[in-house]
């Protein structure tokens, strides 16, 4: 069974309106998704379109032929709208030629759907040829932006656009939601947590960034003296592919042990030796070991070594040890 409107419940209080206004096709000319990666925007998005261009009862069937080839992008008044191949930015040439199909009557049904998932990648001019469209809009025809970062884009464009907030759900709910979507069970906390209430990031992450992040937790919290920081630095000092993934985890990691010391969530989610740091050390020794990681961070982009980063981590973590019974 395919995506429903309802699957996106709590990602954004508009979802209701939204699959109303779609289906009776009573839609705004254009509309802008805000929000985080993996709240749902895309998908979101898709429904919209498949509710504008469905032609069974209840709005998006997802089984009619237009249901369909909205989901395999072949439907002809279904367009998307990304970047040329090899290039970073939405063209402003680009941006002419979807402006024209704009106004070529639609083929099916009188509904032209234009998606541009990554509206912040139009560059200034491609914005700019757009506003004037969305200033003196076609009938039947809607434009939906989905972006994370509207500050990238124009107000004027902004201004002319319905604008939908999507936001991350709670862990429960991203753990419930997962749960509905068939994940097995040992997966869903680790991912819910990580992801911090983005659903499609959760779907994302490989399984290989968790099982680095359990064995990064594993090593680095079980170093207690200068030998044990001299073994995990050796591991990792040449790993300069995954040196700023190592970090970004490390950091990660350190957020779910401030939460696990401020008793806001439990520790299922942190394999045995971050466990016992978050149990044995205060929750000042999580927030200084937090500020080491983001001193790290910087050491790196002013190239200091990578080496001295892990090292600077390790010892607070080994100094914090050391000032708490474990």
């Amino acid at each position: 069974m395919g995506l429903a409107f309802s699957d996106f419940e709590g990602q954004s209080v508009h979802i209701g309106r939204l699959q109303e206004e779609f289906g009776s096709r009573t839609f705004t000319h254009a509309y802008l998704f805000i929000g985080p990666a993996g709240t749902g925007k895309r998908s979101v998005a898709r429904l919209c379109a498949q509710a504008a261009l469905c032609r069974g009862e209840q709005k998006p069937c997802g089984v009619c032929g237009p249901c369909k080839r909205v989901l395999a992008e072949t439907h002809p008044d279904f367009h998307i709208m990304t970047p040329a191949d090899g290039k970073r930015e939405i063209s402003v040439g680009q941006m002419r030629e979807l402006i024209h199909e704009a106004e070529v009557h639609s083929f099916e049904d009188g509904v032209k759907v234009f998606f541009i998932p990554e509206a912040e990648k139009m560059n200034t001019a491609a914005q700019n040829a757009l506003l004037k469209t969305l200033e003196e809009p076609t009938s039947q025809t809607v434009f939906i932006l989905c972006t994370v970062h509207a500050s990238a884009l124009l107000p004027t464009i902004v201004s002319r656009c319905r604008v939908i907030r999507f936001h991350p759900l709670t862990q429960e709910q991203t753990e419930n939601r997962l749960r509905a979507l068939g994940m097995e069970e040992s997966q869903i906390a680790i991912r819910a947590q990580m992801a911090e209430g983005c659903v499609g990031q959760a779907l994302a992450l490989e399984k290989e960034t968790i099982s680095l992040r359990n064995t990064l937790a594993e090593q680095f919290f079980s170093v207690h003296t200068y030998s044990d920081m001299v073994s995990v630095v050796n591991t990792y000092k040449d790993d300069k592919e995954n040196r700023q993934k190592i970090l970004d985890l490390l950091e990660d990691i350190v957020r779910e042990i401030l939460c696990v010391q401020a008793g806001v969530r439990s520790a299922v989610v942190l394999p045995g030796e971050a466990e016992r740091y978050a149990g044995t050390v205060p929750a000042q020794g999580g927030l200084a070991l937090q500020e080491k990681i983001i001193e790290a961070k910087k050491m790196i982009k002013s190239n200091v070594s990578y080496q001295s980063a892990l090292e600077l981590i390790l010892i607070k973590i080994s100094e914090e040890y050391s000032r708490w019974p474990w």
